[in-house]
């Protein structure tokens, strides 16, 4: 058996863009900010943690070849795109857009609007890109709600190209995101056989043969399945990316 390689980053590594709407911290290369050595891992092209504060968010813009996985960890978030697809995404809904030979989307914090009931307040989200398995596809769209309650007693397969439990599909047949809250007391092993990409989007937990991650934590893995990630104070919440080699 291999032993695991595991590459520790720290939330204050992280890219940093902010402007009036949005506070987005990234993990990999993205926009303005260019790493040649971080530009993905695996799969996964990029995963952005941001807040968009109350009103535009983010207007019409293009993408292509690229699963995006948008996950929302507090307030909501309007989706409408070129192809009619509309939705509202929050805590407890996973959404898949498959950008394909190319889409149009907008991203707005403006849900009030449709419904007044509901609160005028910032939307905090992790949005993750995968490589498709082929380029060009037709563009397509997914969203379904799942239990949260799950996450507390397991890890839970949000998206994958393979794993039929999972709530939303993926055009990547080697990827799969996995989601857990862990409280204080509580030890879950690492699914991910292969490369795993871990993100501790809130609270603290620690990892085995690594120690403590804080919230904007990751770490990026190979061969690590079956390590344990422990809670070690309030519930936290851990992504965590399964990928083929």
């Amino acid at each position: 058996m291999s032993e695991p390689q595991i590459q520790l980053h720290r939330a204050g590594q992280r890219f940093l863009t902010q402007t009036d709407r949005v506070t987005s911290h990234q993990l990999f290369s993205f926009g303005e900010h260019y790493d040649p050595d971080n530009v993905g891992f695996g799969s996964l092209m990029v995963s952005n943690d941001e807040v968009v504060r109350p009103g535009p968010g983010y207007d019409d813009h293009p993408h292509a070849d690229a699963e995006i996985i948008t996950w929302v960890l507090s307030g909501s978030l309007v989706h409408e795109d070129s192809q009619g697809n509309t939705g509202l995404v929050y805590p407890g809904l996973a959404q898949r857009m498959s950008a394909g030979s190319g889409i149009v989307h907008a991203e707005r914090n403006d849900a009030y609007r449709i419904d007044p009931t509901r609160p005028v307040e910032p939307v905090h989200l992790v949005q993750m890109w995968v490589r498709p398995d082929a380029p060009g596809a037709a563009p397509s769209y997914e969203q379904r709600e799942l239990d949260l309650t799950a996450l507390a007693r397991q890890w839970v397969p949000v998206a994958s190209g393979a794993d039929p439990d999972a709530v939303v599909s993926l055009a990547s047949v080697g990827s799969t995101l996995w989601a857990t809250h862990v409280n204080e007391g509580v030890s879950r092993p690492l699914p991910a056989d292969g490369l795993g990409h871990l993100y501790v989007a809130s609270g603290q937990v620690e990892v085995e043969s690594v120690g403590v991650l804080a919230t904007g934590d990751s770490l990026r893995l190979r061969d690590a399945a079956g390590l344990r990630v422990s809670g070690t104070d309030a519930e936290a919440e851990v992504l965590l990316w399964e990928m083929t080699l």
